[in-house]
């Protein structure tokens, strides 16, 4: 049991660093657990995070967002920044994300944060992106109640009575518990989700307009 302990420190010191757990070190922690008759460790039964990383940003960068008189709305990316920090923030210790009053009032503050130079204004309630992010393939639903095809849009009081909580892909939800890791990706979700809006397209392209009429009067 020593062995298999220091195995385990091993691991968990590499995770809390940020750095991968190697091929070797988990064939080793399969062999000891095997010997021993230990129950298996789930949490520190994770590969690697720079694969797992590359994979989510790939995932989120493809999420499908609603497009709205030209502008991309932004419920889903700050659905998940909501999470993120209920994460980092302590609230939420386990793999499920209940429609709270805390995680309503966090995913508001988000919208008004991030959608400052959109036309419209009030933020897309969070029953929106709270139904519609499971067809992006990482955020699933536990139901309670009556199910619904994905193509609807329940209401906030229809998602209470009926959906118990979502939870993300465990490899995602194991992403997250790394300190690193976690800030890497809320960072990737600001850049890439939450500051290159149709806003911005626009403003860029009457930049360019601009110029280009400058050269032509040249």
């Amino acid at each position: 049991m020593e062995e298999l302990d220091k195995a385990y420190e091993a691991v968990e010191m590499l995770r809390d660093l940020g750095l991968p757990v190697t091929k070797e070190q988990l064939e080793n922690i399969n062999r000891l657990e095997m010997e021993n008759g230990t129950r298996v460790r789930e949490d520190v039964r994770f590969y690697y995070y720079e694969q797992s990383y590359t994979y989510y940003t790939k995932q989120i960068m493809n999420i499908r967002q609603a497009k709205i008189r030209g502008e991309i709305i932004l419920a889903k990316p700050v659905l998940l920044l909501a999470i993120i920090d209920g994460i980092e923030s302590g609230v939420f210790t386990s793999n499920e994300f209940s429609l709270t009053e805390w995680l309503e009032k966090r995913y508001v503050v988000l919208m008004m944060k991030y959608m400052r130079h959109s036309q419209f204004d009030k933020p897309t309630d969070i029953s929106n992106p709270f139904w519609h992010l499971q067809s992006d393939g990482f955020w699933h639903l536990s139901y309670v109640g009556e199910q619904l095809g994905k193509s609807c849009t329940p209401s906030k009081v229809w998602l209470k009575e009926n959906i118990e909580y979502a939870y993300f892909d465990d490899d995602l939800w194991l992403l997250l518990q790394n300190d690193v890791w976690r800030m890497k990706l809320r960072n990737y979700i600001i850049e890439y989700k939450l500051t290159d809006g149709s806003w911005f397209g626009k403003i860029a392209a009457e930049g360019l307009g601009i110029i280009v009429a400058l050269l032509l009067a040249a």
